[in-house]
């Protein structure tokens, strides 16, 4: 079946074996979209290797983005540091003026209001940067919730037709899906009050608002 991607660019497309994003480049529209982690999975009898490969695969997206998020966090971590020693270097100036002749004045208080602010500065990008991130991971893992979860009609079994022990995704997701689930309830929230959220753009409430 033909596919509707732009021919000859750069462009991400979601993976029917995998369920993952990846990079492709079309020369043609008859092009097969399967990533090239997945094009040797074709064949029932390849299922046991391609699970191995799917985990691997996910594994490898999700360290990615856990290694994207932890420096996020470091470098939050670094900017209130510095932003903490700016201020206690300013403070220390200030109170070596003889007199006190900031400190009652009109331009000490312009000093001190400009210090702060830019205190406050700091740490809001340096929380919008981990905020960032964290979303960026809880997106892969959302997504590959979508395709891999029990499925209530059938339990015991995957959303996918395996049971929940042989899916090897479904296997990867189990210790991070209550924290993906929680995510997604916070992200929903900001989303019904009008604020910025980390949900995809295929998120079935972001795409029907």
């Amino acid at each position: 079946m033909p596919h509707e991607y732009p021919l000859h660019v750069d462009v991400e497309a979601r993976c029917p074996c995998c369920g993952s994003l990846q990079p492709f480049r079309f020369a043609s529209s008859s092009d097969q979209v399967v990533c090239a982690h997945c094009r040797s999975h074709g064949g029932a009898e390849k299922a046991e290797r391609r699970d191995r490969e799917h985990i691997a695969l996910w594994r490898g997206i999700l360290e990615r983005h856990a290694a994207d998020a932890r420096a996020a966090e470091a470098a939050a971590a670094v900017a209130s540091e510095e932003a903490a020693a700016a201020l206690a270097r300013m403070t220390a100036e200030r109170d070596q003026l003889a007199g006190g002749v900031l400190d009652g004045s009109e331009a000490g208080a312009a000093v001190r209001a400009e210090l702060e602010g830019d205190l406050v500065r700091r740490a809001e990008r340096a929380t919008a940067l981990t905020a960032r991130r964290v979303d960026k991971a809880m997106v892969a893992l959302w997504r590959l919730q979508a395709f891999h979860h029990p499925d209530a009609r059938k339990p015991g079994t995957c959303s996918c037709g395996r049971s929940l022990a042989a899916c090897g995704e479904s296997r990867v997701l189990e210790a991070q899906r209550q924290d993906m689930l929680d995510w997604e309830r916070r992200q929903l929230a900001l989303l019904r009050a009008g604020e910025r959220h980390g949900l995809p753009d295929e998120h079935p409430e972001v795409a029907g608002a």
